[in-house]
């Protein structure tokens, strides 16, 4: 994965294989070779997983490159495809300058104050019930770039046409209008000349859980000539509620011709019988790329303990103690 050059590339990883250890050597690699740090972007899907990458990252450059070069990292994009759009919006978009990210406690208690002039009172009789249900197919609209228009003379689609037009007036931005709106933006040429002509190098972490509108993005941003790697833990998609579709996954190669396709199927966190339960598990998984985790740890004493309870403060309650004596004391689960 570290070397691999000149075309697409799918790394498809297990638990505990390195992958964010992986990606940071593959960019340390291609700026020791010569690349600008503004050329490569790197998309993660939390802030934290952002964090960790960017730390080692400047660990392995400096390794490279020396304390000097750390400077120059700057222009370089690591975090979340969300931030990213932001970004691009805030510097190509004037109208976007002052706007501000609604998170998802704030969208919500919006939603509440707007209740009756967004005209969620239609579509239900109780307060938070409609907000929930909105807030969802708002997410959904978003997600899949499903054009408002096709709502028309519908309930939900007034209340949207309404909900939108709140958010310009108070200049907020939703997280699925951030990706939404940076694809309009990128439809204009300079726009797009401007963001994309930079870019050499795209590398999308956590791919598994990528929806319609970020592949999207990542179909756009990594147009010839930029090389775009992916790396997918394929068996452990758990975003499909927000619309991620494992065909991205599987498809992959399908619509990239000469993919490249690595695996990264050591384990190097857990001992042999988790990772054996854990590939028995998902060998049931359907529609799934073919992967077998391999083990390096070796044996030990309880690695699986086998407990059930019957509600989830007592399952809570077990996890707590056990993680404060020792899986040999015959009580620690049952």
């Amino acid at each position: 994965m570290v070397e691999h050059r000149g075309r697409s590339l799918q790394v498809i990883a297990c638990a505990g294989s390195g992958k964010t250890e992986s990606i940071s050597r593959r960019i340390a690699s291609l700026i020791a070779e010569g690349e600008e740090p503004a050329s490569i972007v790197a998309f993660t899907f939390t802030e934290r997983a952002a964090a960790e990458l960017n730390e080692r990252i400047v660990r392995w450059v400096e390794d490279v490159k020396g304390p000097g070069f750390l400077d120059r990292l700057g222009p370089m994009f690591v975090g979340t495809i969300h931030g990213y759009c932001f970004r691009v919006l805030q510097d190509h978009v004037p109208r976007f300058g002052n706007y501000d990210v609604l998170d998802e406690h704030r969208q919500a208690g919006l939603l509440s104050r707007e209740y009756r002039s967004l005209g969620l009172v239609n579509l239900g009789a109780r307060h938070w019930q409609p907000i929930r249900d909105f807030k969802k197919t708002a997410d959904v609209i978003s997600n899949e770039l499903i054009r408002p228009d096709s709502l028309d003379g519908t309930a939900v689609g007034d209340c949207y046409r309404a909900y939108l037009a709140m958010l310009e007036r108070y200049h907020f931005l939703t997280y699925g209008q951030l990706i939404s709106e940076a694809l309009a933006a990128l439809q204009e040429p300079r726009t797009f000349e401007s963001v994309h002509g930079p870019l050499s190098h795209l590398l999308v972490d956590e791919y598994q859980d990528i929806n319609p509108a970020q592949e999207r993005l990542i179909e756009l941003l990594s147009r010839p000539p930029v090389t775009l790697c992916v790396v997918v833990v394929v068996d452990q998609s758990i975003y499909q509620w927000r619309g991620s579709d494992v065909r991205n996954i599987v498809l992959f190669a399908d619509r990239r011709p000469g993919t490249e396709r690595v695996t990264l199927d050591t384990n190097r966190r857990c001992r042999p019988r988790i990772v054996a339960r854990a590939n028995s598990f998902a060998a049931s998984i359907r529609g799934r790329l073919p992967k077998e985790m391999k083990p390096v740890r070796g044996p030990g004493d309880h690695e699986i303990v086998a407990w059930s309870a019957p509600i989830e403060a007592d399952e809570a309650r077990t996890v707590a103690e056990s993680e404060r004596r020792p899986l040999s004391d015959p009580d620690a689960a049952s």
